[in-house]
């Protein structure tokens, strides 16, 4: 399997998908509620309309797992399978806050990711990479981000509402107790913030969900970028993460070093 052609695909699909987003008139948006606090429009579903079709064409057989047209998968297929978020920050795109809004497009076959593409529409920042190959920003190959000790590490810290109080305490006040060299909490998609993290902004991040919010296809594209990149992406117990998992909000990223320290730290949070 060519990780690069496939790269190439998911690239082309993500430029053709957010050329098009541009183009659509903001008068014509549509809101439609998923769930409390979940919504989608007609912008997510045309652009998952449009990344499907452009890689269908190149690669008929595939399997495609997206968002807005979510298949039941009991057992990963042996074709080559795409996980697709048309839209990942759809909260804060309704807010007008492009920056923090993307789509993301991961290929994934047999035993691992293969490609991986965050793209930014509005501020036109594409994040891409192949297993073991370059990573890429707009066609500039990215340089391997520095670590840092726990204690200067610029990190960003986002939690669940649903955790109990005393660790919620911990961790909204790590920044001011030393334990941490800064949080960073924003509103928006998680592709984007975990970009944040590719380009050397940030040293790395802790994700502390409840267990039982997001989905794959938040998470693997930036997954595999991140991993070309030299750093860990975990859960909370330091394991890999793997499509067929049941939790996808709970993660640890930052370099070996920086990582290690960051379990320690979570497993002795864990225990207030």
């Amino acid at each position: 399997m060519d990780a690069k052609h496939l790269q190439l695909v998911a690239e082309q699909a993500a430029r053709m998908a957010g050329s098009f987003m541009k183009l659509m008139s903001f008068k014509d948006l549509q809101v439609f509620q998923k769930g409390k606090s979940d919504f989608v429009t007609n912008f997510d579903m045309e652009s998952e309309r449009l990344l499907k079709n452009h890689i269908l064409m190149h690669f008929p057989n595939h399997v495609i797992q997206a968002e807005e047209s979510k298949i039941n998968i009991k057992s990963l297929p042996k074709e080559v399978i795409w996980f697709i978020d048309p839209l990942d920050g759809t909260k804060a795109f309704l807010r007008g806050n492009f920056a923090f809004v993307s789509m993301a497009i991961a290929a994934w076959y047999k035993t691992g990711l293969l490609a991986g593409v965050v793209y930014n529409a509005f501020t036109d920042m594409l994040y891409s990479a192949s297993k073991n190959g370059k990573v890429r920003l707009n066609g500039s190959n990215l340089g391997k981000p520095m670590s840092a000790s726990l204690d200067k590490a610029r990190l960003i810290v986002d939690f669940s509402n649903k955790l109990p109080m005393p660790l919620k305490k911990t961790l909204a006040t790590a920044d001011l107790t030393g334990q941490i060299g800064r949080a960073y909490r924003l509103g928006g998609g998680i592709s984007t913030h975990l970009m944040l993290i590719a380009q050397g902004t940030l040293h790395g991040g802790l994700f502390w969900g409840a267990g039982y919010k997001g989905e794959y296809w938040d998470i693997g594209a930036a997954a595999l970028i991140l991993e070309e990149l030299g750093l860990k992406f975990t859960n909370l117990e330091g394991n890999p993460i793997h499509p067929k998992d049941k939790i996808f909000d709970q993660l640890l990223v930052a370099r070996p070093k920086l990582h290690a320290e960051m379990l320690t730290w979570v497993k002795e949070l864990k225990e207030v």
